[in-house]
């Protein structure tokens, strides 16, 4: 039984080296975990170059945007016959009844206890 689940274990491997192999087809030689972490978007270091992930620039674009807001709406700048109170109203609106919903599930838990 153990034979077997090892064969079983050797096999899936072989096919998840496989596998990562063929997103790497410049590097054919390195297989396997290795070359998983040395070219996943997780590692930290990939050839003296240091990757960045893009959340400092997606934080920067919300400031930005937020930055924006706040401009238009002090200045009471429209853009295409939106007002920054029409932004507010559709952030505000919000489409699933969550009081129902919660009384739902309220209502779903008291008669399973």
């Amino acid at each position: 039984m153990t034979k077997q689940m090892q064969e079983t274990v050797a096999q899936r491997r072989a096919y998840v080296d496989e596998i990562r192999s063929s997103f790497y087809p410049d590097h054919p030689e390195k297989q396997g975990k290795e070359s998983f972490r040395r070219y996943s978007s997780f590692s930290e270091e990939q050839e003296g170059e240091m990757k960045y992930s893009s959340l400092g620039i997606r934080t920067v674009i919300a400031i930005l945007i937020f930055a924006v807001y706040i401009y238009c709406d002090q200045r009471q700048i429209t853009f295409h016959q939106y007002q920054t109170r029409d932004v507010l109203k559709q952030i505000e609106w919000n489409p699933l009844p969550t009081e129902e919903l919660e009384d739902m599930i309220k209502i779903s838990l008291k008669s399973k206890a």
